[in-house]
């Protein structure tokens, strides 16, 4: 029981602060509005930033899930405590992030990700525990989209034009970099969950692009394609 009030009192902090953090202010200004101050091309609409309601929302679901399971050991120290640090460091983030620090915000969106990547990968690839593991799947998923979103605000934050490439190339790089990401969850980890969050993602990236940026949202549109072939052709595991 004690594992279970842990779970949901830090599900309650990170999804409070995050929901004031993304739609009210922290240090003056929201985070969609920090976003939108430069001109992203690996940014979506407004209205994919919702799927954080949609990630804290099923997380509520596995913390009951746990809760009716308890007698079984349903959630293990090694989960409560991963689970914990992950939010503890996503909460960082973003302090560190709103303060212009943007090295260490870099730093602790990185820890987070590996906290919640080991989370992750405490089911075993069973049928029953893939089905058990979709929240932290759609937490991780996200993540890392975000996590590619943000890397696109400091290449854009600093002026950076490494080996010469335009802005448009290294949108697409990092569209390609994501889709990359998410086939390997899907056919390594039977994932069906992160392919989907990327096209979520990569459709809000196509429309906030329109035809202002066409590079952009041809490739973000073509690699829907590729995540969707992934979802329908990679059945290495029949759990899904």
């Amino acid at each position: 029981m004690g594992r279970i009030l842990i779970l949901f009192s830090f599900l309650l902090v990170m999804s409070a602060f995050t929901i004031q953090t993304f739609w009210r202010s922290l240090s003056g200004k929201s985070t969609i509005e920090l976003i939108n101050r430069l001109p992203l091309l690996f940014s979506p609409a407004n209205y994919v930033y919702l799927c954080w309601l949609l990630i804290f929302a099923s997380l509520v679901v596995w913390i009951v899930h746990c809760y009716k399971h308890r007698n079984s050991n349903s959630v293990t120290s090694l989960q409560t405590t991963l689970f914990a640090i992950s939010s503890i460091f996503l909460i960082s983030f973003f302090i560190a992030w709103h303060n212009g620090q943007n090295g260490i915000a870099i730093f602790l969106f990185v820890l987070q990700l590996l906290s919640l990547f080991g989370l992750y990968i405490t089911y075993p690839l069973t049928t029953e525990n893939i089905k058990i593991r979709i929240p932290i799947a759609l937490f991780l998923s996200w993540s890392l989209f975000f996590f590619i979103t943000f890397m696109s605000y400091i290449i854009v934050y600093f002026n950076w034009h490494g080996f010469g490439l335009s802005n448009a190339l290294w949108a697409v790089i990092l569209l390609t970099f994501g889709t990359a990401i998410a086939l390997h969850l899907r056919y390594h980890h039977f994932d069906i969950v992160a392919p989907i969050i990327f096209i979520w993602g990569y459709v809000g990236i196509a429309i906030q692009n329109g035809l202002e940026e066409l590079l952009v949202t041809t490739a973000a549109l073509f690699l829907c394609g590729v995540l969707i072939a992934g979802i329908l052709f990679v059945k290495k595991n029949r759990g899904y």
